[in-house]
């Protein structure tokens, strides 16, 4: 088994060490910038009450300077990490193989295929997550610093681009670019489909998820929503009690189309706390984590029927 692992990362090396760097590079950026954010001293400024002073403007400049170029564009390359992760290394992982004709020989010989499966698997698996985690947490670092007034760890702001859960949106890519291949047999079709199939997975969860999680909404009234909620919708509270949305509104009330003021009634939104974040992270992970774990189980069920050419 340790001579198929060392075999494996021989075999990918590239492929491992390009993204290992592109990984790493990108972690360390994201340390840096949020160290530079850190370093103008906008907190107390981004917390204070009425207009700003001199000083604090004269900080914002540079603040936001920093967080609107090189902070987003850190974070925007972090947030397509997985994806690529999961295409380079999980893509031509079985794929290559069978494409080579090495399958022949090494099933041939190989008391098990399902040995020789999980000493090709489960090293490239624990390299991307281990990657992933490195960058989800980065990128958590860098948008706490980019958002000093935010308490990000009770926050659903950039939901699904940071945390551990961009290490699980990437072993559920890796999985089926991993599945794909033992499938297609061949490395280009391969990243084709997985590309395809991986993005619109992952994001058919998430939004699954999220309308799952739009259910266990309450309802706050306006002033009490916290900046940290993810918004689900948004009602006028009538004097008879009753909540509204806008189109009815209109309907009931149509001179607020005509009022420069606006509606006059109070406004009632429909949130799911903050402070359910890492609730709601955490379930997300369990679903992806099952999700990644059938497909690799799939995956070892085709191999074990898979004819070797």
């Amino acid at each position: 088994m340790r001579d198929s692992i060392r075999l494996t990362f021989r075999m990918h090396r590239f492929e491992v060490l390009a993204t290992a760097t592109a990984t790493l590079l990108l972690v360390l950026a994201a340390y840096v910038v949020a160290a530079r954010l850190d370093a103008v001293g906008f907190g107390p400024c981004a917390g204070a009450q009425g207009p700003w002073s001199p000083r604090c403007e004269g900080l914002a400049n540079v603040f936001f300077g920093i967080a609107q170029s090189e902070a987003t564009a850190v974070l925007g390359l972090i947030a397509i990490l997985p994806y690529a992760a999961g295409l380079i290394l999980g893509g031509p992982l079985i794929a290559r193989e069978i494409e080579r004709g090495t399958t022949r020989l090494a099933w041939s010989i190989s008391p098990s295929r399902l040995r020789w499966y999980l000493a090709r698997m489960l090293p490239i698996v624990v390299v991307v997550f281990g990657l992933m985690f490195a960058a989800g947490s980065a990128a958590d670092h860098l948008f706490a610093a980019q958002e000093p007034r935010l308490d990000t760890a009770n926050a659903f702001d950039m939901y699904g681009l940071r945390g551990g859960l961009v290490a699980f949106e990437a072993l559920v890519m890796t999985a089926g670019a991993v599945g794909l291949g033992a499938v297609t047999g061949r490395v280009l079709p391969t990243l084709i489909l997985a590309l395809i199939l991986g993005a619109v997975g992952v994001t058919g969860v998430a939004t699954l998820h999220a309308r799952y999680t739009a259910t266990e909404a309450i309802l706050v009234d306006g002033e009490f929503v916290d900046s940290g909620d993810r918004w689900v919708d948004q009602f006028f509270r009538l004097p008879d009690g009753r909540l509204v949305s806008w189109n009815e509104l209109e309907q009931i009330d149509p001179g607020i189309l005509t009022s420069e003021m606006g509606p006059d009634y109070p406004i009632v939104s429909k949130v799911v706390p903050g402070e359910r974040y890492r609730e709601v992270e955490a379930r997300e992970m369990i679903i992806l984590g099952a999700i990644a774990f059938m497909m690799l189980a799939g995956t070892a069920v085709i191999i074990q029927r898979r004819r070797p050419g």
